[in-house]
């Protein structure tokens, strides 16, 4: 168990730190960048990678979760984490949507995402 666990964490941190670049960066290029580059963030080569990168972030989070056997009723921190990704995807999704950015909606996604990075990290903050 250890070298599956050990390896599915590793995996699953490069993981969610690629996607909070993918992110970061496609909200940037819409924000700020040129013509060009807003057409760039949305280009369907970048749009698969962003989709393979977060499936592969889930399956392996779904897979921790499910060896570990934790529960988000119980390990307080897992349910804020479920709870703020599930909003930084719906914040996220609206504000890259419709070829232009909601700022509001990429501002508050970043912050649920800051949210659920921090119950990752310092579970104790959240009651374990």
């Amino acid at each position: 168990m250890s070298w599956f666990y050990s390896q599915m964490v590793d995996w699953h941190a490069l993981l969610a730190w690629c996607s909070v670049l993918l992110f970061f960066s496609r909200g940037l290029l819409f924000q700020f960048g040129t013509p060009r580059l807003q057409e760039l963030s949305s280009d369907a080569r970048l749009m698969v990678l962003v989709f393979g990168v977060n499936t592969c972030l889930v399956v392996s989070g779904l897979s921790l979760w499910g060896s570990l056997g934790y529960n988000p009723l119980v390990q307080t921190w897992l349910g804020v984490k479920i709870v703020a990704l599930l909003g930084y995807w719906a914040c996220g999704h609206w504000a890259l949507s419709q070829n232009r950015l909601h700022v509001l909606g990429y501002a508050a996604a970043l912050l649920l995402l800051a949210l659920a990075m921090a119950a990752a990290y310092n579970p104790d903050i959240f009651g374990g």
